[in-house]
């Protein structure tokens, strides 16, 4: 992705309307994307975790390794 500087504020939005698609409907598909990949949830369990033994606890975490992978 590139980087572009500007001088002025005029300068960035006149680019940024050249960046944007001009078919609404495109516009509206790109805006729904970017809502769709920020709304979406990391899936961790919640709360502590006690264990009696670093086995245990390696046996727990390659667990949940495993239910990641599988969704």
């Amino acid at each position: 992705m590139p980087i572009y500087k500007y001088k002025t504020l005029e300068q960035a939005e006149k680019h940024l309307k050249k960046l944007q698609p001009k078919n609404p409907f495109q516009r509206m598909s790109v805006q729904f994307d970017l809502i769709s990949v920020l709304k979406k949830k990391p899936k961790f369990q919640r709360g502590i975790f006690k264990f009696k033994s670093i086995e245990e606890a390696n046996r727990h975490r390659e667990m949940l390794e495993q239910d990641d992978s599988a969704d």
